[in-house]
């Protein structure tokens, strides 16, 4: 018997500890994936404030050409052209002297060490610089910064975003939401920390929520070599530290690290999970006490089957639904979701406008650009209709080039048309995809329910007709 039950604590115990190595593979599987979704979402937007940035920065400097008395400049006027974005005048003294986001006005950055000598170099240089989405340590939001220093050198024209008031969907990407909630999930994770490294001298600071200030410089020392090392390696650290009699495990991850020459003014980013090992070890002791090993095995064994069954059923739901590419509802979606569009809009008496979006000439750009190329394109297409739309409308790709949108919570259709119109221009705004601009041209055709018809596929097939009625007449948009 004691051979016997030393063979099944074995066998037990390695169980155990697959376990809790494989929970520990999910848990950085969690949030590595969550990061590089993240990362791709803001490549795109990138690109779009990469552009829109420059030509604001340009008629900044235009104007200054034209009146070079900043002081005397409406900073509110031009924000109302600026879609919203804050702007800041900086002297030479590096203060921040006229700006419309009142709580920095007199902010002097002298004093923000080499932050300082970034902001000189390019005051007296002659380009136009930005940076990258970024989190604020002064207001806790993710923002993005530009400059662009005035002809004469005696100021710096800096304009600013804040992501989540431009793009309210970019709320949804939180990794400390995410963090918590696997925190919560799994007892051996003990805490899951961000870290936001220095380039030039690899100071570390602990990335906070909501408590200011939000980068917290008070870091242990052993958290703050390992998060250093992380860094300078560029690859994963892993360390273990004995707490009052707990052993603790420390992995910590690269999240945004630069591989080549260090960016000015861009800090790296440092994922940091701790494991309580103790879990695990007291996990081991209970097995090892208890008589019906075997029966807990297949019962843990039984739920691992079905939680991995669950997944697969909502992995092969959401395809069902989604297109692959673009993330889009499907046709099939979009009549489900049509179907309970139709009895809300009935009840309040509104109007539901059925756009058809046909992108020009699509087949030139995949001989032009490549099929990579083409594709890329119509994730930014559908990133674009995301992003300008209420979250009651409704987006799918029908196939191919071709999308359609219900536009609801309408009460006329000339409000209908304007949000038509609106959606199209943002559409057609060049693309940037891997430094080449990319024209885009949109056709669209725009029926009315109930008006036109109270049948989906007769809406549909009045609004391509519509669409094929604005290509030959060279329009953006035409009606049924």
């Amino acid at each position: 018997m004691i051979y016997i039950f030393s063979g099944q604590y074995t066998n037990v115990k390695k169980v155990v500890e697959d376990k809790y190595n494989s929970r520990q593979q999910l848990v950085e599987k969690n949030i590595l994936q969550t990061l590089h979704y993240i990362n791709n979402a803001y490549k795109i937007l990138e690109q779009q404030l990469n552009q829109e940035m420059r030509e604001y920065s340009e008629q900044m400097a235009a104007k200054y050409r034209e009146n070079p008395d900043v002081m005397a400049w409406d900073l509110a006027e031009l924000q109302q052209q600026f879609r919203g974005y804050d702007i800041y005048i900086i002297d030479q003294s590096l203060k921040i002297i006229k700006t419309t986001y009142q709580d920095d006005l007199g902010l002097d950055f002298s004093k923000f060490g080499s932050f300082a000598s970034v902001l000189r170099n390019r005051m007296e240089g002659n380009e136009f610089e930005v940076d990258r989405i970024d989190l604020s340590t002064q207001a806790g939001e993710i923002k993005k910064y530009s400059y662009m220093p005035s002809s004469d050198h005696q100021y710096l024209f800096e304009l600013s975003v804040s992501i989540e008031d431009q793009y309210p969907s970019f709320q949804s990407l939180n990794l400390f939401k995410d963090a918590t909630a696997l925190t919560s999930e799994y007892e051996m994770v003990e805490d899951i920390s961000f870290y936001s490294v220095e380039p030039l001298n690899y100071e570390v600071a602990r990335i906070r929520n909501s408590k200011k200030p939000y980068i917290n410089p008070d870091v242990p020392e052993f958290e703050e070599e390992l998060a250093r090392q992380t860094v300078i390696n560029n690859s994963r650290q892993e360390d273990t530290a004995n707490i009052d009699g707990v052993q603790y495990r420390y992995r910590f991850f690269p999240a945004l690290v630069s591989g080549g020459e260090v960016e000015q003014g861009w800090n790296f980013y440092v994922v940091g999970i701790v494991y309580n090992e103790q879990i695990m070890q007291n996990e081991i002791s209970s097995y090892r006490r208890l008589f019906a090993v075997n029966i807990v095995l297949l019962a843990a064994l039984f739920a691992s089957f079905i939680a991995v069954v669950v997944y697969l059923l909502r992995k092969f739901e959401y395809q069902a639904y989604h297109d692959k590419l673009t993330g889009l509802a499907n046709r099939k979606y979009f009549v489900e979701k049509f179907k309970k569009l139709k009895e809300k809009t009935d009840f309040s008496g509104n109007n539901i406008g059925i756009v058809f979006i046909d992108i020009d000439k699509f087949k030139g750009i995949n001989d032009s650009y490549g099929h990579d190329i083409g594709d890329r394109v119509l994730e930014n297409i559908a990133f674009r209709m995301e992003n300008n739309l209420k979250e009651t409308d409704i987006t799918a790709r029908m196939g191919g080039d071709e999308f359609v949108v219900a536009l609801v919570d309408l009460d006329s259709k000339t409000k209908i048309i304007k949000v038509a119109k609106r959606l199209i221009k943002e559409l057609k705004k060049p693309l940037i995809i891997d430094g080449q601009e990319i024209v885009i041209g949109i056709s669209a055709g725009l029926s009315f329910y109930p008006d036109d018809s109270k049948v989906l596929e007769k809406l549909i097939k009045n609004a391509d007709a519509a669409m094929y009625r604005a290509k030959r007449k060279d329009n953006d948009i035409e009606s049924n």
